[in-house]
Formats: structure tokens, C-alpha cells, sequence
């Protein structure tokens, strides 16, 4: 199992990230903005380090909100390594993000997942989160040619 470790990620562990474009998938990562991200402290990645090795993550982006109760938290992608899921990895990278977030006076966590995608459905609900309003609808407004 190793020597595991969950805590936010910083500008210290660029190699770390930098090293998430060859484990989980190409065209993720690109260096500069690697940076700029883990500079930025409304930026978040939350991660399971084994032997220094990011082997989960969960990150996303703090949102400023008008009113006084505290910022929200919008998590972007959620990721564990195929040889390391299902052994509560992701559990863990939610108590960590919880924690470090009520720490923040963060009000709400909040991510978008399609129904149809099951294990992830199921480990949000583990971990506390409830499914909002089933006839929401997600706009995209695509900008660049991508």
C-alpha cells in the first residue's frame, strides 16, 4: 500500500503534477499553466500522494460569493488511478477536501457528473453529496476552435 499522504497541492509539487500528464492521461497538463494553477489560492487540487506519486486527485476552483457566508467550492475533475480505485482513495480525497474547506469557512463543494456515470455518482453520495435538481441543464459556450 505504501507510505500514503492527502493534502492540497502547491507550487512545490509542479514535478508531482507535471508527472499526472504520463499517469492518468495525455494532453492534460501543460506546464505554464501547471504553474500558474498551484500558484493561484483560489485554485485547488487535493490530491493522495503513495511514495510522493499523485495517485488521486480531486481539483477545481473557489468561487467568490456577494453575500457573507462563506465561499463556494467548484470541483472540476475528480481522478484516481485504475489500479488504486476502489480502495476508498476517493473517500479519502473527499474527507481531506472537506476538512481543508470548512478550515476556509467554504460553504458548499459543488461538481457536475452525468447520471450514467455510476461509480462516480455513487462515491459522491458516499461521501455526503446529494444529487440537485434532475431537470437542471448544463450550458456550454465554446469560445476557441478546440
Amino acid at each position: 500500500m505504501g507510505n500514503r499522504e492527502f493534502r492540497r497541492l502547491n507550487e512545490e509539487d509542479l514535478s508531482r503534477v507535471l508527472q499526472m500528464e504520463k499517469d492518468f492521461r495525455s494532453n492534460f497538463i501543460c506546464e505554464e499553466n501547471a504553474r500558474i494553477f498551484l500558484a493561484n489560492p483560489m485554485c485547488w487540487m487535493v490530491a493522495c500522494l503513495d511514495e510522493g506519486r499523485v495517485i488521486g486527485f480531486a481539483y477545481g476552483y473557489e468561487l467568490n460569493r456577494l453575500n457573507d457566508i462563506g465561499n463556494m467550492l467548484y470541483i472540476h475533475e475528480v481522478g484516481v488511478l485504475p489500479e488504486y480505485q476502489q480502495q476508498g482513495v476517493g473517500k479519502l480525497i473527499f474527507a481531506e477536501l472537506k476538512a481543508l474547506c470548512k478550515q476556509k469557512r467554504i460553504c458548499r463543494i459543488f461538481l457536475f457528473t452525468e447520471k450514467s456515470n455510476q461509480p462516480a455518482c455513487g462515491l459522491y453520495e458516499s461521501v455526503g453529496g446529494e444529487a440537485a435538481h434532475v431537470d437542471d441543464v448544463a450550458y456550454f459556450f465554446n469560445l476557441l476552435d478546440i
